[in-house]
C-alpha cells in the first residue's frame, strides 16, 4: 500500500469512528506504536443524570496484546486507599468495632462495670454476688428481714404503695392486744355484734346479730379466718359505736411504729380509696407486733378455727407446707393482688418475709417460700462466718 493510500484509509477510519461515537457505539482503533496501542470507548454518565445523558469518549493507554503481563502491585502499610466493600459487608462493619477498639483496657472496663453497678436498684446491691438469681421474685414488692439480727436480707420496691388488703388486720390486732396488755380489756370481755357487722362482706366468721362474743373468739376469727365482720364489731366497740375513731387509733399507732408511707381507712382492709401501705412499712409492723406480743403466734399458727359449727381454714398455706412457719397474715384485693407477711423460725433465726402483689395464692406461697429459703441460707452462712476466729495467725511470708 502506497503512502497516499494509507493516509486516505486513516482519514476514513477516523471519520467512521466519529460517526460511530455520535451514534453511541464504541469502537477501538488500533495503531502500532511501540509496545502500546490506544483504545477508544464509550462511557455513560452516572444514572443520576437521567436516561438522556450523552456518552463520553474516553481514551486511555492499554498494554498491547503481545506485551508481557505486569507484576502484581505490592500494598504498603502507608497506603491509605481502602477497597470497595459491598453494602451487606459495609453494614456489618458499621456495627463491628475495629480490632484495636474491641479490646478495652482493664481500667476502662472496670470503670464501666462500676457505672452499671451504680444504676442497679438498692435492693439488688444488697444481695451478695452469686445469690441474686434466686431473688428475682414474681411480685410487685417484697422485703426480707432477719429479726434476730435486724439485718435486711432482701428488698424489692420496698416503698411502692400497694393496698395492704387483710394485712391491715395485723394493725387492728396490735391495738386489741395492746389494750389487753394494758388491762383495759380481758379475753373474756363480751363484744356486741351489730347489724352492720353482720352484713359486712368478704371473708367472715359466723356471727349472729346482737350476740355478744368473747374478745378471745374475735381475735381468733381475725387472725385465722380473716373475719371482716369481727373487725367491724371490735372497731365499733373501741369507738363506742363509731368505727372511724378506731381507724384514727390505727393511723396514730402506724405513725408511732414508723409506717410513714401508710394510710388506713377501715379496720379490715376491704377496698377503700387511699388505703395504702408498703412492704417496708408492713415489715416494720410485723416486727413490732412479734416483739411486743410474741404470744400471738399461738393463734396465728392455728391452721383452722371453728365457731358456731362453721370451720374455716387459715389462708396461710405455708403453715402446712413450710418448716418453721408460724404466722402471720395473708391478704387479697383485686387492686393489689395476693399479699402476705410471713414469719418462720429455725434454730435461733427468725425471719419476716413480706410479699405484695403476687398473681395468685399459689405464686404467693411459692415466692414467699423462695424468699425464706434464701434467708435461712444467708443466716446459716453468716453464723458460720461469725464462728471463725477473728485473730487467726497469718502464715509467715517466705
Amino acid at each position: 500500500m502506497t503512502k497516499k493510500c494509507a493516509t486516505r484509509f486513516l482519514i476514513l477510519l477516523i471519520v467512521y469512528a466519529l460517526i460511530s461515537g455520535l451514534a453511541g457505539i464504541g469502537f477501538s482503533a488500533f495503531a502500532s506504536s511501540g509496545s502500546h496501542v490506544f483504545r477508544a470507548s464509550v462511557v455513560p454518565r452516572p444514572e443520576a443524570a437521567g436516561p438522556d445523558t450523552q456518552a463520553l469518549v474516553r481514551t486511555e493507554p492499554v498494554e498491547a496484546v503481545s506485551s508481557a503481563p505486569k507484576p502484581p502491585v505490592k500494598k504498603t502499610a502507608s497506603s491509605k486507599t481502602k477497597p470497595a466493600v459491598p453494602k451487606s459487608e459495609a453494614a456489618e462493619q458499621a456495627t463491628t468495632p475495629a480490632p484495636k477498639q474491641a479490646a478495652k483496657p482493664q481500667a476502662a472496663e472496670a470503670k464501666a462495670k462500676k457505672s452499671l453497678a451504680d444504676k442497679v436498684e438498692p435492693a439488688k446491691q444488697a444481695v451478695k454476688p452469686g445469690t441474686s438469681k434466686d431473688l428475682y421474685l414474681n411480685a410487685q414488692a417484697a422485703l426480707l428481714i432477719n429479726m434476730s439480727t435486724g439485718e435486711v436480707y432482701y428488698e424489692h420496691n420496698p416503698d411502692k404503695t400497694i393496698a395492704p388488703a387483710s394485712i391491715t388486720k395485723l394493725l387492728t390486732l396490735y391495738i386489741i392486744r395492746e389494750a389487753l396488755a394494758q388491762g383495759k380489756l380481758a379475753p373474756t370481755t363480751p363484744i356486741p355484734v351489730s347489724a352492720t357487722a353482720v352484713k359486712t362482706g368478704g371473708s367472715r366468721m359466723r356471727l349472729k346479730r346482737n350476740e355478744k362474743v368473747p374478745l378471745s373468739e374475735l381475735i381468733k376469727g381475725i387472725s385465722v379466718v380473716s373475719a371482716n365482720n369481727a373487725c367491724v364489731a371490735v372497731a365499733e366497740y373501741f369507738g363506742k359505736g363509731d368505727p372511724s375513731k378506731f381507724v384514727a387509733q390505727m393511723n396514730a399507732k402506724a405513725k408511732k411504729i414508723g409506717m410513714i408511707n401508710s394510710r388506713f381507712k377501715n379496720p379490715n382492709g376491704l377496698p377503700a380509696s387511699g388505703q395504702l401501705s408498703t412492704a417496708r412499712d408492713i415489715a416494720k409492723l410485723s416486727v413490732a407486733y412479734l416483739r411486743t406480743f410474741p404470744e400471738a403466734l399461738k393463734v396465728h399458727s392455728m391452721t383452722s378455727h371453728t365457731y358456731h359449727g362453721a370451720t374455716h381454714r387459715n389462708a396461710n398455706t405455708l403453715l402446712r407446707t413450710y418448716k418453721g412457719v408460724d404466722g402471720l397474715k395473708t391478704g387479697f384485693v383485686c387492686d393489689a393482688g395476693y399479699n402476705i407477711t410471713a414469719t418462720a423460725k429455725r434454730g435461733k433465726t427468725r425471719l419476716v418475709a413480706v410479699v405484695l402483689g403476687a398473681q395468685n395464692s399459689a405464686v404467693r406461697q411459692r415466692e414467699t417460700a423462695r424468699l425464706l429459703d434464701y434467708g435461712f441460707r444467708r443466716a446459716a452462712k453468716d453464723e458460720k462466718l461469725a464462728k471463725k476466729p477473728s485473730g487467726a495467725a497469718k502464715k509467715p511470708e517466705a
